[in-house]
């Protein structure tokens, strides 16, 4: 007598049925992993471009905090194109000179010592400049209110330094201040990037984004990215009229793009004393 061994197993049709219904929680499980991920990129994105702009915004308060008084200038303020620089001199110190400036040779300055601030002393062929009332008379050597020193002695027995030049400044300031320069700096909105422009000097006329880039020996520095200003109708920079009466205002309109349909809008002042 055969004996029949019995055995268990799966239709076809309930194969067919486990199979779609796998693939449905596979699809699902897909679609929701690949929500997570694309929130998460999102909200990285969007991080990023809010610590760039707060480092911007920093970055650029705290130099223009040295900005020399009415060194501020635009390359352009409305219908920029493709680029707009914003250019400015900072000052390394400042002190007070005594008596009246010299009107014949030798052009002899005495000055507050800037060791009783702990403050970098003037080297041979550093620029001062005294009653700067318009960018223009910061840039232009011409108009004798930016001179480079030509002889400087500081004395060990005295609070008084001399400072020397080969001609006269133009004017007296009110206040007697005299200020030692660094070179000048340009902060350029290039498409959606800004950079940092420095060690390409004193020019009468502002250069541009081009022409900065096209100097010799300047120095180029990236500082932020996915900057969506339009520039013909929207300036990244605005520089408020100017006056003797209060500070000069820096106006920054940042619009920040991300994940490719966002925007932030950053509107920062920064004010920059203007009395010389």
């Amino acid at each position: 007598m055969s004996k029949y061994l019995k055995q268990s197993a799966f239709t076809l049709i309930e194969l067919l049925l486990v199979m779609v219904i796998l693939g449905i929680l596979a699809v699902t499980s897909f679609a929701f992993i690949n929500s997570g991920f694309n929130i998460y990129s999102q909200g990285v994105e969007r991080q990023e471009a809010v610590a760039q702009a707060r480092f911007m915004l920093t970055r650029l308060a705290k130099e223009l905090r040295h900005a020399m008084p009415n060194s501020l200038r635009l390359s352009c303020e409305n219908n920029c194109g493709l680029s707009q620089c914003l250019e400015f001199t900072p000052f390394q110190s400042a002190t007070h000179y005594t008596g009246y400036l010299p009107n014949t040779a030798p052009f002899i300055v005495t000055a507050v010592d800037f060791e009783l601030n702990d403050l970098t002393q003037p080297s041979l062929g550093d620029w001062a400049s005294i009653y700067p009332l318009d960018p223009a008379e910061v840039y232009d050597v011409s108009n004798n209110k930016r001179l480079q020193l030509t002889n400087f002695v500081s004395s060990s027995n005295s609070e008084l330094d001399q400072w020397q030049f080969d001609q006269a400044f133009a004017q007296e300031s009110p206040a007697k201040r005299i200020y030692l320069l660094a070179t000048p700096v340009s902060f350029c909105v290039e498409g959606t990037q800004l950079y940092r422009y420095q060690d390409y000097g004193f020019n009468s006329s502002q250069l541009d984004a081009v022409e900065l880039q096209a100097t010799t020996g300047v120095k180029r520095d990236l500082l932020a990215l996915h900057i969506e200003n339009n520039l013909a109708n929207n300036a990244f920079f605005r520089i408020g009229d100017i006056a003797l009466t209060r500070n000069a205002v820096l106006n920054i309109h940042a619009i920040m793009a991300f994940n490719d349909n966002e925007a932030m809008m950053f509107n920062h002042e920064v004010h920059i004393p203007n009395v010389p």
